[in-house]
């Protein structure tokens, strides 16, 4: 079964949510994580574990932006193709509403299976247009454990699809590669490919940056990790994301 998940306040509730936030914040004397001047948006997350690992990359994803509802249809193994045999899935993203909706697919279909990925990928970027969302490709990262799921060849598959589909690419597996090359001493993920705490809050980054155009560095979320990981990881998402010449990426942007 698909496992549904939602962050931040539904809109009927939304009212009430803010004004107990503001209640709670007033007692404590806090002041909320994240940056807090974003506008609203609501994003839809489906894929499997590289996307609910670690509490989940919707998570970060409101954690650094909490004025962003987030939600995941996510199961464990699944495929882009799963998904679209999935009514929870389907039912998730049919409710509409979405800003974006951001699409991972099964970590070595891209290079292993490309026009079965396209394909699948096609139909949910097409279902999400149809729904006035922003469709965007979550690049994962290489898996030791796998023959030729390398940096380069997820790149060049991310890069194709995205020039294909006329859709944005979430460049995480840019910013893996980069931090574990600059960086070895952060842990980003197991041998299979599973991210660990680390490489999900590099991820959420990456998103972050992708979907708002902001940098996350100085972000106050760390999402429990300290503050010099944290801001070394934000850095790598912003070189990714935002100082690579277009040229290069791989993402392809498009209205809804």
């Amino acid at each position: 079964m698909t496992t549904l998940s939602t962050h931040a306040s539904a809109r009927t509730p939304r009212l009430l949510a803010v004004l107990a936030l503001f209640a709670a914040l007033v007692l404590t004397g806090c002041t909320p994580s994240g940056n807090t001047a974003l506008p609203a948006m609501r994003v839809l997350f489906i894929g499997n574990s590289y996307t609910f690992y670690n509490g989940g990359l919707d998570q970060v994803l409101h954690g650094l932006a909490p004025h962003t509802e987030t939600a995941s249809a996510t199961v464990g193994g699944y495929t882009l193709a799963d998904h679209l045999r999935d009514s929870s899935t389907m039912g998730k993203l049919q409710e509409g509403g979405w800003d974006a909706v951001v699409i991972q697919e099964q970590s070595q279909g891209p290079v292993w299976s490309f026009s079965r990925y396209l394909s699948s990928a096609r139909t949910l970027t097409v279902k999400a247009r149809r729904l006035g969302a922003r469709p965007m490709l979550l690049q994962t990262w290489a898996r030791p454990d796998s023959r030729g799921i390398t940096a380069g060849a997820l790149e060049a598959a991310f890069t194709k699809a995205g020039k294909s589909l006329q859709a944005t690419v979430i460049p995480a597996g840019r910013a893996f590669d980069r931090s574990l090359s600059l960086h070895p001493q952060i842990v980003l993920n197991q041998n299979d490919g599973h991210p660990t705490p680390e490489g999900t809050y590099l991820a959420g980054c990456v998103a972050y940056a992708t979907i708002f155009q902001v940098s996350p560095v100085g972000n106050s979320f760390t999402a429990g990790l300290d503050s010099q990981t944290a801001h070394i990881l934000q850095q790598m998402a912003e070189t990714a994301t935002l100082h690579t010449p277009k040229a290069a990426t791989a993402s392809a942007t498009s209205a809804p």
